[in-house]
């Protein structure tokens, strides 16, 4: 792999990292309003950073796949990057569904779920690859 490659990945990842960490902060708050708002907006940058770092990893490891999170998701899975697929596929939905509109007992339920399940499974995913990298 060029050093090139090896870079993107690293700045790729680096994006990753400083979401997460920026979730953390929010995730770290009393919840209100207004925090649980921030919650799920960095979630959304999260995740998308998540899966984008994938997709530069997995891509630059030789895989082939079209550059949309559902089709990078299921290799992330095969490749051990991730080990729950589902769980990366209702983050996925989630993501979508809030940048679609607004409501306020969905925005509950979806602030327990990135307490409960998304952290988890991001804290995870960047472990893995620190392993890799």
């Amino acid at each position: 792999m060029s050093q090139e490659k090896i870079d993107r990945i690293d700045l790729q990842f680096e994006h990753f990292q400083k979401a997460l960490a920026r979730l953390q902060e929010a995730l770290a708050e009393p919840e209100s309003s207004f925090i649980r708002d921030s919650i799920i907006k960095r979630f959304e940058v999260t995740f998308e950073m998540a899966w984008k770092t994938m997709f530069r990893y997995l891509t630059n490891k030789g895989e082939r796949m079209a550059s949309k999170a559902w089709d990078v998701i299921p290799v992330a899975f095969e490749s051990l990057l991730i080990t729950d697929a589902g769980l990366w596929d209702k983050m996925r939905n989630f993501r979508n569904d809030t940048s679609h509109e607004y409501n306020e007992l969905r925005a509950i339920e979806l602030a327990a779920y990135i307490r409960s399940h998304a952290e988890p499974a991001f804290k995870a995913f960047q472990s893995e690859m620190l392993k890799r990298i």
